[in-house]
């Protein structure tokens, strides 16, 4: 039975890689739109950051905010997220999806897909990962504020504008050091599978 369902896993993650590499234009748009939408993330937070009065425009510190200022803080800050990152990615995202599936996709292959999406919706695939990021953010800005040499100053003397700078730089770092090699290694295994495909 587990052997099966081990085989069944294996066929099906072959499938997605081989419409992958056959329809690798489609994959490029959509890392660019990835790419657009951290950028649009940590632009967004960054004027968040410098044009909100709640949090004297990234000057207060945080034994300056009450609970209902902070409250507030990250409310506005995620309805400007969705209205300058999430939605436009969305539509963008959305737009391409319909020309794909009405214009691009054979029938057969619709039905493929239709039939892959319900086998891994009853086999409730699980996706781990975002705690391990977070966590190795959380290590990078312990990092930067000990090199930083704050590592002993008190919250109170370090503005919400620091934290999140720091914030900033370790995920622009982090993008750089990990993004920059999987990029790499991603094209060298698009072009030898369309190599070997060919």
């Amino acid at each position: 039975m587990a052997s099966e369902e081990d085989s069944n896993e294996i066929r099906c993650e072959v499938f997605w890689k081989n419409l992958a590499v056959r329809y690798w234009y489609f994959v490029v748009i959509f890392g660019v739109i990835i790419i657009g939408a951290i950028i649009g993330f940590i632009l967004t937070l960054d004027w968040y950051v410098d044009t909100s009065a709640i949090g004297g425009n990234g000057s207060w510190t945080f034994d300056q905010f009450s609970m209902g200022t902070a409250v507030l803080w990250v409310i506005f800050l995620f309805l400007w997220i969705v209205l300058r990152v999430v939605l436009p990615t969305l539509a963008v995202a959305g737009i391409i999806i319909a020309i794909i599936w009405f214009a691009v996709l054979p029938p057969e292959l619709k039905e493929e897909i239709k039939l892959r999406f319900k086998e891994e919706r009853h086999h409730g695939k699980k996706s781990g990962g975002g705690g391990a990021c977070g966590f190795l953010i959380f290590i990078g800005i312990c990092i930067y504020i000990y090199i930083d040499g704050n590592w002993l100053t008190e919250f109170g003397s370090l503005s919400i504008r620091y934290f999140i700078d720091a914030w900033i730089t370790v995920v622009i770092w982090g993008l750089i050091i990990f993004g920059i090699p999987a990029v790499i290694v991603g094209i060298i295994w698009f072009v030898r599978k369309c190599g070997i495909s060919d």
